[in-house]
């Protein structure tokens, strides 16, 4: 210690950024007999997005807890302010208390006794909203939620970030909620320390950052000495403004054994030294070759009952030629809590939310005007709301009414690594700060968190076996990137298979199979060079400290998933139809060239367009069959179609088929009808009984070849029959004619006549899911 300064010289750990990744390797610090500080500069933890958390970090609380327990007794463990012991595993998680709307200090101060800060995860749901053959399809996959441990198990504790980032999340927690219990308890280590007169263990700095310059200062054999400054924070303008504490004096922290910058994406600490990143390219076989990995979304929180629950989308949008983009959304909610709705939306490529070009502004207008911002704004809220209501299943006007109280913000997340966590022989770079990937699944917290910090508790396990200082650290650097690695490459899958990172392998194969989806399947190629660039705002992370309230109501029921897709539901049928007449009349797709396309699927493309303006209003409001009994489809296959009621289970939904008769005239399609029943009688008007089929070939039958009752068709699942009812004119399937009351499978693409008519039978929703459309 200096005496004159009260601060701890040459610490074994210096942690440079008090996020979850230090706190945490301050925590295995002391754990294992050492001591720690740690500097931060935006003081107590805000960080307000909830995360997804794997069971591993539970079990290393209850890890922590026993070290510290077996070093120090129960005299060297912090208290809370009921007396007990402060015990990290029972504050997170406890099967003897409950999950709830909670205030994270009133918890671990013993205030709040009912509860504790995690929620678990009861509802695991994948939707997939894209497009099939055509037309807008639904299918819902419902998870079994993973189990919570009965308690806090060392042995859990898989090493593999791969194995960790693979398996399913088990907990939700506000972020600011779990970092604010690491802090308390190193806050309450120091207390304790200093009122006990006792060797600090820990010293925490928490308005206080390394000096500009000069702040590293480069001993003779290398290593790195610390100086800090402390601040004083200021709002200027709509901007945090962080400037030195008048009059105040350097403080020198010595040099550490070892130092971890673990600041966030993008640390200017660890640019000081040399530390560079580099975008990271992925290869996803699409022709394309190496892309930028790159995404941009827009985040709120609505205060809508989301519960328990882990819900991931994808959905499809169409630019203007009519390619096809995939885009993802996920609600993340709280159990027990209507307050935390949390809702990302990924904007596609082509998006560009240009008040201009969107008609809200002359062309003339200053884009540093506030009438320019504000008609941005809109058009972020616009796009936002709308992506957040087909997600949560919300009418889109009753979500309007709902409080925000965050949001929707833009940003842009690019995928970007360094090449070497060391920077210095007693330094390295940890957490985003080397190298970040998708967060959509909070995989960025996880590995810092559970995988960086787990690397320290092993660097000072090696030290102790007797391996030289230099020698470790190599390891610790070489461990760190591993686990970004790990990172990196199980986020790949979010830029190109349907199914979400978290949801592990095993049940990203089951989400595959429901919804009939080739895993390696790629919508579009994001290359920032190919894209419409649009201005993002980055997130910046004091952006969490300041809200943005959109009064309204708060929501205390999500209603249950529609087994539809929004586009099929009839007060969007007018946007379905408008959306399915400008589709391009061509599918290119990217993994065949255009002439390998089939003569069938080129008219069927192209009937799209000839979809008649004045259908009927049962066809406007019925693009598909009806509902398969439960009877008819295998037990895995079953779909379950309710009343829409305020709270209830999601049932899974298997994908649909639809079916269709292409009238043909002169090599034309000239009428689709749709095939509405499992039982479709074809044929004509009968006058004299006054009864006409539900496919009624009058208007086409100018030779009267065709019977009142001519034929029936039969719809049985996925597959569909056909059957003569002794016609005079016979039907035929291609050249040859059926023998009458014998039924004979249809396949999509048959040409059938029914007498003189000719029709082309479709069968759309049977096959994989779209291939994309190239890029080129």
């Amino acid at each position: 210690m200096d005496a004159l300064n009260e601060v701890m010289l040459n610490p074994d750990f210096l942690a440079l950024g008090l996020g979850g990744t230090n706190m945490m390797s301050m925590l295995w610090t002391v754990a294992m007999g050492r001591r720690a500080v740690g500097v931060e500069m935006r003081g107590d933890p805000f960080l307000g997005v909830h995360w997804n958390i794997r069971e591993d970090f539970y079990h290393q609380l209850g890890l922590i807890d026993q070290l510290m327990l077996e070093r120090y007794g129960e005299e060297g463990i912090p208290r809370r302010g009921n007396g007990h012991l402060f015990r990290l595993a029972e504050c997170f998680y406890s099967p003897d208390t409950v999950a709830g709307d909670i205030v994270a200090d009133e918890i671990i101060d013993g205030f709040d006794v009912d509860q504790h800060i995690v929620g678990t995860i009861h509802n695991v749901e994948f939707i997939d909203d894209r497009w099939r053959d055509g037309l807008p399809n639904r299918v819902i996959t419902v998870l079994d939620p993973p189990k919570p441990p009965d308690h806090p198990d060392p042995k859990k504790i898989r090493s593999s970030m791969m194995e960790v980032l693979d398996g399913p999340s088990t907990f939700q927690a506000e972020a600011a909620s779990i970092l604010k219990l690491l802090r308390r308890y190193l806050e309450l280590i120091e207390q304790q320390d200093l009122e006990n007169k006792r060797p600090p263990r820990v010293q925490l700095f928490t308005h206080h950052r390394v000096l500009p310059k000069d702040g590293f200062m480069t001993e003779p054999d290398g290593r790195l000495r610390v100086r800090i400054e402390a601040l004083q924070e200021f709002d200027f303008k709509g901007q945090f403004v962080r400037v030195r504490v008048p009059g105040s004096e350097t403080i020198d922290l010595g040099v550490p054994e070892l130092f971890m910058i673990a600041q966030g994406f993008n640390s200017s600490d660890a640019r000081r030294l040399g530390f560079e990143q580099h975008d990271v390219k992925v290869d996803h076989n699409d022709g394309q070759g190496p892309v930028v990995a790159q995404a941009d979304f827009l985040a709120g929180l609505v205060e809508v009952l989301v519960g328990g629950r882990l819900r991931r989308r994808i959905s499809s949008a169409f630019d203007e030629d009519g390619k096809e983009y995939w885009v993802r959304q996920i609600a993340v909610g709280h159990e027990n809590d209507p307050e935390v709705g949390w809702v990302l939306v990924q904007v596609p490529d082509f998006k560009s939310f240009d008040p201009i070009e969107a008609g809200l502004v002359p062309p003339e207008t200053d884009r540093n005007s506030a009438e320019f911002f504000a008609s941005y704004q809109h058009l972020i809220y616009d796009y936002y709301i709308k992506h957040a209501a087909e997600t949560l299943d919300i009418p889109r006007q009753e979500l309007m009414k709902v409080q925000m109280i965050y949001g929707p913000v833009l940003f842009s997340l690019i995928e970007r690594v360094g090449d070497d966590a060391l920077v210095a022989p007693n330094g390295v770079v940890a957490g985003d700060s080397f190298g970040n990937g998708h967060f959509l699944t909070s995989g960025g917290a996880m590995t810092g968190m559970i995988g960086h910090s787990a690397r320290v508790l092993e660097y000072w396990q090696a030290r102790d076996s007797g391996t030289a200082t230099d020698q470790a650290i190599r390891q610790l650097a070489e461990r760190i990137k591993e686990d970004t690695h790990a990172w990196l490459q199980v986020s790949a899958t979010e830029y190109s298979q349907s199914a979400p990172i978290n949801f592990g392998a095993e049940r990203i194969e089951q989400i595959n199979k429901a919804s009939g989806s080739d895993a390696s399947a790629r919508a579009s190629s994001i290359d920032a060079a190919r894209r419409k660039r649009h201005e993002l705002l980055p997130l910046d992370p004091s952006n969490w400290r300041r809200l943005f309230v959109r009064n309204g109501r708060v929501l205390s029921a999500l209603p249950d998933l529609e087994p539809d897709h929004p586009l099929q539901r009839p007060e969007r049928a007018a946007t379905l139809l408008t959306m399915l007449k400008t589709m391009p009349t061509r599918p290119n797709p990217a993994s065949a060239p255009e002439q390998q396309v089939t003569e069938s699927d080129q008219a069927l493309l192209a009937s799209i367009n000839n979809i008649e303006q004045e259908l009927p209003e049962a066809e406007r409001t019925m693009l598909k069959l009806t509902p398969r009994s439960d009877q008819d489809v295998s037990e895995g296959e079953r779909t379950i179609i309710r009343p829409r009621v305020r709270i209830g289970t999601v049932a899974s939904e298997s994908a649909r088929t639809y079916a269709f008769l292409d009238i043909q005239q002169d090599g034309q399609t000239v009428r689709r009808i749709p095939i509405s029943k499992d039982k479709v009688l074809v044929g004509r008007v009968d006058p004299r009984r006054l009864s006409t089929p539900e496919v009624d070939l009058t208007p086409f039958d100018n030779a009267s070849s065709v019977s009142r009752q001519h034929a029936r068709i039969h719809v049985e699942g996925e597959h569909c029959y056909i059957e003569d009812l002794n016609s005079r004119n016979k039907t035929r399937i291609g050249a040859t004619a059926l023998d009458a009351n014998r039924r004979a499978e249809l396949h999509n693409g048959d040409s059938v006549s029914f007498g003189s008519v000719k029709a082309t039978f479709r069968l759309l929703g049977t096959s994989r899911l779209p291939d994309p459309w190239s890029p080129a």
